[in-house]
């Protein structure tokens, strides 16, 4: 195409860790002015091409190339990255590792700093980003202070802030609720319209079919399908039957309260605390924690399984409370996966990790569960890879088959479904509903209202810092349309 942007012409690429291309024989081409989504299943080859659009793979990763990536007419390669970081503007899904100062309004800032604005410009343009996603209330705090979803925001305003030409997101919308969703996707959508080139790397393609002119399907490297637009934008994704109930309909499990929370304040920084929290999580229980980015879900979290000090208020075990067991009890009774998998690992391969929590509590492994285990997560010939290796996707399995494999009575789950395809949430959903059918208590924080929608039995809100609703689903969802927030 003569007007195109970017040309993939037989373009393959291998990473020297795996023995397979990662991509292969690609071709295809993006114009100017073009809103493009690329999905496909997790490890499919999704953040490669992205790695590829941006310069980084001869850069950076260690692998072998042919054929070729063109940016208007030039080798990707031939292009300085300075230039390159003038022209593409770059949304990571994993942020810990894109973020290169404290504070929100340095890391905004970054891009400009080092091209010599003048400091009423840098100013300017980082208020003009902020303006445009509706952060201006976090705009002094530091990073660390904020929740997942605030970050994702930021990392938005840092690859726009610069007014490039094209954008490029690897999962932009994940961790994000309902409000911040649609928030950047109306920012997407007006960038588009103001000529700049969108390509988005997705699981979830359905939330572009509106706006995209081209959905580009991905499997095992290979572009599989060009024009998914045209052939599922009539597709409405169907709503489960019934809710807050799981496939195991008439089991009966027990009343007795597993986890107590009572009184519980945290102050995290001047500008947010948790306060008076009070609540029982039976046994056996599918319980979803939901609220919007910054209510606290992450804090509590941290809280339940100890890693923050309450500064008032008490949480029981099974009317234990967890300050007088040791750590191992704690971790041999409470499995935890965090939203970002690569801060729980610590062995040098996948399989080593599976198995660290059963080693250190000395709990008997079983070698034929573990096999059927990785077997059926898709991990099986990856399990001598270093876990910081591999795909988003593979190591949100891999940290959850480490969190439950010494079948811990309680499993706290942070945005599990964030990196997996379908396939893969279908898995972590059965995995989860036989734990409660053996009696395991199941906490999930999630904004993905669908795929939890379908296992909850019942649903806690938190609304800046203090529990605003239990109850079932149903009630939740009346509750919200009252104040006019639309579930998908």
């Amino acid at each position: 195409m003569k007007d195109a942007t970017i040309s993939f012409n037989n373009f393959s690429f291998r990473y020297f860790s795996r023995e397979k291309p990662a991509v292969s024989n690609l071709n295809f081409s993006i114009s100017k002015g073009e809103f493009i989504v690329i999905t496909g299943a997790s490890g499919s080859g999704k953040s490669t091409i992205c790695y590829s659009i941006l310069g980084l793979l001869e850069n950076f990763y260690e692998g072998k190339k042919s054929g070729e990536m063109l940016l208007k007419g030039t080798e990707i390669s031939n292009i300085q990255y300075t230039k390159l970081s003038k022209i593409i503007g770059y949304i990571p899904q994993r942020l810990e590792n894109s973020f290169t100062t404290p504070y929100v309004f340095s890391e905004i800032a970054f891009p400009l700093e080092y091209k010599d604005y003048a400091r009423e410009e840098i100013v300017e343009k980082v208020h003009s980003a902020v303006g445009d996603l509706n952060i201006g209330k976090i705009i002094e705090r530091k990073l660390n202070e904020l929740s997942e979803g605030e970050k994702q925001l930021v990392a938005i305003g840092t690859a726009i802030v610069n007014n490039p030409e094209i954008i490029v997101a690897d999962e932009p919308l994940a961790n994000l609720d309902q409000n911040n969703k649609k928030l950047i996707l109306d920012t997407f959508i007006q960038l588009n319209k103001k000529g700049k080139t969108i390509i988005i790397a997705t699981h979830e393609y359905e939330e572009y079919l509106q706006f995209a002119s081209k959905i580009i399907r991905i499997e095992g490297g290979e572009i599989t399908d060009e024009n998914l637009v045209t052939k599922v934008s009539a597709i409405v994704r169907k709503k489960p039957n019934k809710i807050g109930r799981t496939e195991d309909e008439g089991n009966k499990t027990d009343k007795q309260v597993k986890m107590s929370i009572e009184n519980l304040s945290f102050d995290f920084s001047e500008k947010f605390q948790l306060s008076n929290i009070s609540l029982k999580i039976n046994k056996g229980k599918i319980v979803a924690l939901v609220g919007d980015n910054g209510s606290g879900k992450t804090t509590l979290l941290k809280l339940l399984i100890g890693l923050l000090k309450p500064k008032q208020g008490s949480i029981k075990l099974d009317n234990i409370d967890l300050k007088s067991l040791s750590w191992i009890e704690k971790t041999k009774r409470i499995g935890v996966v965090f939203q970002d998998p690569d801060k729980q690992f610590f062995e040098e391969t996948s399989i080593d990790e599976i198995l660290l929590i059963s080693n250190n509590i000395r709990k008997e492994i079983i070698s034929e569960d573990i096999d059927i285990m990785v077997k059926n997560s898709g991990l099986r010939e990856l399990i001598q890879f270093n876990p910081h290796s591999l795909s988003h996707g593979e190591k949100r399995r891999l940290s959850f088959l480490s969190a439950i494999q010494h079948q811990p009575e309680v499993i706290i789950l942070d945005e599990i479904t964030n990196g997996l395809d379908d396939k893969n949430k279908s898995w972590v959903k059965n995995q989860i509903v036989n734990m409660k059918k053996n009696g395991t208590t199941v906490i999930i924080i999630s904004h993905d209202w669908r795929w939890i929608g379908e296992i909850a039995d019942e649903f806690i809100g938190l609304e800046n810092g203090q529990i605003s609703f239990i109850g079932p689903k149903n009630q939740f969802e009346t509750k919200l349309s009252k104040k006019n927030l639309q579930n998908p």
